[in-house]
């Protein structure tokens, strides 16, 4: 894998912030990785788009904070490209209360189905996601989705729970984006509209 760093979760978001985008910095990341699982390397220019869209102007894509969401472009897909598991989900730090993590698991599972959606929308990808292990992976994120913290579960318990659950996360968006990889190849080559 490429020697690229991921910006942290607070430097994320503070770019987004400044760049007027609405939304968290999971949610976000969850739709670029959505989009990544399809479109590869060129997910970044219809992320960052949409990112405008949700912004009051045009973000410059010189400043700082344009680099920063860049950069996590870059190495998300240096990761996810490795296919050697080094991928993450970018989440809140493990210091922040279990609640807010939970809820930020959340977010980037709805992102990360949004961006696959709207980038497999119309495309070739509908046929490969209808096959039973990429459809059993929507079907168990669209599950996390509707994720609620029970209070008859312990401390040790509930950070069990959510340690599986972003371990789970992880490995999904893994196996969609390498089960995505011929429609990807051909994509760049041109060869499916």
């Amino acid at each position: 894998m490429d020697d690229l760093s991921t910006p942290g979760f607070e430097l994320v978001d503070s770019a987004l912030r400044q760049l007027g985008a609405e939304g968290s910095p999971t949610e976000a990341h969850g739709s670029f990785c959505g989009l990544a699982c399809v479109l590869g390397e060129h997910a970044r220019a219809v992320w960052v788009a949409g990112l405008a869209v949700t912004g009051p102007v045009a973000p410059d894509v010189d400043s700082a904070d344009a680099r920063v969401l860049a950069e996590l472009a870059a190495s998300t897909c240096a990761a996810l490209d490795a296919g050697d598991m080094s991928f993450m989900p970018l989440l809140p730090p493990d210091d922040r209360p279990l609640a807010l993590r939970a809820e930020a698991l959340v977010a980037w599972c709805e992102g990360f189905m949004h961006g696959l959606g709207e980038a497999a929308g119309g495309s070739a990808a509908n046929d490969i996601l209808d096959h039973e292990t990429p459809r059993e992976i929507m079907t168990d994120l669209a599950e996390i989705t509707r994720l609620r913290l029970g209070a008859e579960e312990t401390d040790i318990e509930a950070e069990a729970a959510y340690t599986e659950l972003v371990e789970f996360v992880r490995v999904s968006a893994q196996l969609l984006f390498d089960e995505l990889y011929e429609l990807r190849r051909e994509l760049a080559a041109g060869r499916v509209h």
